[in-house]
């Protein structure tokens, strides 16, 4: 019993202790990129935008300002700057998080997927 209790203790101070946002899988992201973003959107520098924006230097930047790509009123004056929770948050539900948004998509409902498709934008749109 006494050890129980210390290993359920171990395991409380462990998951207060870790990060707010777990690092998801780049290669699973990837292939949840190719698969659903893809043919709506571009990851390298000087990537076209085509029927949604270039997402290369996405992280950091203000919503609704890439250049060359005409974003919703909405989106330009949501006020986000995205980051990992911004990030997850609309991929779990674009419209919710932006009313009004051009972008035609359900959303990445489980938060493993949002955190993989977080780590490889990461990588892939420095």
């Amino acid at each position: 019993m006494k050890g129980t209790f210390a290993a359920t203790l171990w395991v409380a101070a462990a998951m207060i202790a870790a990060p707010a946002w777990a690092e998801g899988n780049e290669a699973r992201g990837e292939r949840l990129f190719n698969q659903q973003c893809k043919a709506c959107h571009t990851v390298e520098k000087g990537g076209a935008s085509t029927v949604g924006p270039n997402l290369h230097g996405l992280l950091g930047r203000k919503a609704g300002s890439e250049g060359g790509y005409q974003s919703s009123d909405a989106m330009k004056t949501s006020g986000i700057v995205w980051d990992d929770k911004t990030l997850a948050d609309y991929l779990k539900d674009p419209k919710g998080k932006v009313p009004g948004t051009k972008m035609v998509y359900i959303g990445l409902k489980q938060d493993a997927q949002q955190q993989d498709m977080i780590a490889y934008l990461k990588k892939a749109t420095q």
